[in-house]
């Protein structure tokens, strides 16, 4: 597994609001054994690349699991144990597939879906798609250097414990799945946190996931004004005393047209084959040079 990793910080970047979950101290340790085993099963979807599964282990989580941070600590740690160690390395994933499923079935059993909040509609009004970044060999970037080129960007950090590592699996399982016509989008990753990614952290990082997307940071002040721009919250949280942080960001994919113009928002949580489906009738809308 990729050194540069070390998830070791636990950051519940899904858990965002309290929730009501009233059940006895029995059937509660029983939850708590689950939601650990289920994110040892999501950690080991994310290692051996099965964004779907991992997919269903998320929606499990935000559906059922109280939002509460001791609870997605518990998540995100045994997420990055099986992670960076699969446990008797990769199965097929048919048996991945059932062994969710089955854990699936006692998290339901343990704790019953919460009423679902009505969601936000995406931020689209007002994004202004464009940054002034450094690729990991110090090149400026621009988003005026991809003219007749898509453009897929996320933002995160290579410390992050969950929502990075899925969304650059999907993000190279988007470029898999579109064959031929992967060449006419560039997938990008912005660092939120250019104080501890260096170009080179960054690019093995990247790289990891598909040689084709790249990675771009910036001094403070330029990661800030392009996060600004594509509305993208984010905050540096660092316990009391504690030398390590980690960095609390929202999520998702940014599509860029070819004359650089956003057009889509591609919220975190969407199924693979959604994403991809939206990114093709994107593609189909403006036929390549």
């Amino acid at each position: 597994m990729l050194p540069m990793f070390r998830l070791l910080m636990p950051l519940a970047l899904l858990i965002v609001a309290p929730v009501s979950h009233a059940i006895d101290a029995a059937a509660e340790a029983e939850a708590r054994a689950t939601v650990t085993e289920l994110g040892q099963l999501n950690g080991l979807a994310l290692a051996c690349r099965e964004p779907e599964l991992s997919g269903r282990a998320k929606r499990l989580m935000l559906d059922h699991v109280p939002k509460l941070r001791d609870w997605g600590e518990l998540y995100e740690s045994a997420t990055h144990q099986a992670f960076l160690a699969p446990p008797g390395g990769c199965p097929e994933a048919a048996l991945l597939r059932v062994r969710i499923e089955l854990v699936a079935a006692r998290i339901v059993r343990l704790l019953p879906a919460s009423p679902k909040p009505v969601e936000a509609p995406a931020p689209e009004r007002g994004i202004v798609p464009r940054y002034l970044l450094k690729d990991p060999n110090g090149r400026a970037v621009t988003d005026g250097d991809f003219r007749g080129r898509f453009q897929l960007i996320s933002f995160g950090y290579t410390f992050c414990p969950d929502i990075c590592p899925t969304t650059l699996v999907e993000t190279a399982q988007i470029l898999k799945q579109l064959g031929d016509e992967a060449a006419r989008v560039q997938p990008i990753f912005i660092s939120l946190d250019p104080e501890r990614d260096t170009p080179e952290q960054l690019k093995a990082y990247t790289a990891f996931f598909d040689p084709r997307i790249l990675g771009l940071t910036g001094s403070p002040e330029l990661v800030g004004k392009a996060a600004e721009h594509f509305k993208v919250r984010y905050e540096k949280v660092q316990p009391p005393g504690a030398s390590h942080y980690s960095i609390d960001h929202s999520a998702g994919m940014y599509l860029l047209g070819l004359d650089g113009a956003f057009v889509a928002k591609l919220p975190y949580g969407m199924p693979v084959p959604e994403l991809i489906d939206r990114i093709r009738e994107a593609l189909a809308e403006s036929p390549g040079r």
